[in-house]
């Protein structure tokens, strides 16, 4: 049994709380995007897994220190009935406290191969 906690990353612990009570990391939801969470000594970074959109779809915003992601899906007529559809993402919002030791005007965004990744330096 270990005591003491050590603390491998270089970033505060104030990050623990900003990830602690945002992530269902078991609970697959075919409305809510699968998230990873990595780092370095430099920054971390958000991943969510949505494929089949394009830059235009996604709303990111940050307005009183909290970061708001969003997609507006509007269903689109088919000439399929779907027997199964499982990467099917429908309309969604999270949102996430940003801790004060990030410079938020250094936060970036990317959308690539199906994964959007927020970083934060």
């Amino acid at each position: 049994m270990n005591l003491i906690k050590m603390q491998s990353s270089l970033f505060p612990i104030i990050f623990d709380e900003f990830f602690k009570n945002n992530w269902n990391i078991n609970v697959p939801n075919n409305s809510c995007p699968l998230t990873n969470i990595k780092q370095n000594d430099k920054h971390y970074v958000l991943e969510l897994a949505i494929p089949g959109k394009s830059n235009n779809d996604f709303k990111i915003e940050i307005e009183n220190r909290i970061l708001n992601i969003s997609i507006l899906d509007i269903d689109q007529e088919s000439d399929y009935n779907y027997t199964i559809q499982e990467f099917k993402y429908s309309s969604f919002n999270k949102s996430y406290d940003i801790p004060d030791s990030i410079d938020i005007e250094k936060v970036d965004s990317l959308y690539r191969n199906g994964v959007l990744s927020i970083t934060f330096p």
